[in-house]
């Protein structure tokens, strides 16, 4: 008898179907994508590997009648449907929701992420804080730095903010009693997971969009390329800044002045046609 996927160590649901089904054939040659597509109460005989592959959304309809065949219940069934919503969802603050709830109810022992690394990266402003407090003399003076951060992240936001940091061991009283960033740069470890980085980088996305928007001088450079370019020649432009961000980091940690400003650098390449 095979033992069904532990739903609790995926997050990606399609992920999941696709192993779950290639666990059950070998036992049950039944089961095949016709038999599935039925049993979800579809005519379409491709509806199965549509879901697994991402080219089909699931109704709600059809997710109860997964959630049966599977075999889920209790928090299993919530789980479920929690990373199908996550999946399923395209603004930040859906995706944000609902992997919050996909965190709350994995009860194994094998997490999604590590929560010292979940709790860094659930909100964007907690880097930009880190980052204010290497520029400033910071006690707990929070409406001051509200100011200086353009009112975008709140005081109580800064108060939560520097509490996680300080618990997590990111930032720490120097000599004087003034808050410091303990390391002068953090690099985006092998521990974090995808999906939570998604999440991290569609929060600076809407960060990004919503301060082109005030359209204030001095708050943004943003420039743009559109190109037509090779295999070869995209090759060589991921090269180049892979080594770009590697030499901003030499940079910055090797900056002997003392910062005066935060700055947020984005890098973004985006195919905006399919390969034939």
């Amino acid at each position: 008898m095979t033992t069904r996927p532990n739903v609790f160590e995926f997050i990606d649901y399609r992920k999941f179907l696709t192993e779950w089904r290639e666990s059950k054939k070998d036992n049950n040659p039944g089961l095949t994508h016709e038999y599935l597509c039925a049993k979800l109460g579809q005519n379409n005989r491709t509806y199965f590997s549509d879901l697994e592959k991402g080219r089909k959304k699931i109704g709600s309809e059809a997710l109860d009648r997964l959630i049966r065949l599977i075999g889920f219940k209790g928090d299993e069934a919530k789980y479920f449907r929690a990373i199908v919503q996550y999946g399923l969802s395209v603004t930040y603050d859906e995706k944000e929701f609902w992997f919050e709830q996909a965190i709350q109810l994995n009860n194994t022992p094998k997490k999604i992420v590590d929560k010292t690394t979940y709790d860094y990266y659930r909100k964007w402003y907690h880097s930009t804080v880190r980052a204010y407090l290497d520029t400033c003399n910071f006690k707990d003076d929070y409406q001051e730095a509200s100011r200086v951060l353009y009112n975008r992240v709140t005081p109580d936001e800064i108060r939560e903010a520097i509490a996680n940091l300080r618990a997590l061991g990111l930032v720490s009283p120097d000599a004087d009693g003034y808050l410091r960033p303990v390391d002068k740069v953090i690099i985006t470890g092998e521990e974090v997971k995808d999906e939570l980085l998604q999440c991290y980088q569609l929060a600076n996305i809407d960060l990004i969009r919503s301060i082109v928007a005030e359209n204030k001088p001095d708050t943004y450079d943003c420039r743009h390329l559109t190109v037509s370019v090779s295999e070869e020649g995209i090759s060589r432009i991921k090269k180049r800044i892979k080594q770009l961000r590697s030499e901003i980091i030499a940079i910055v940690h090797k900056d002997a002045d003392k910062a005066d400003r935060i700055y947020k650098i984005a890098l973004h390449l985006i195919p905006e046609s399919i390969k034939d």
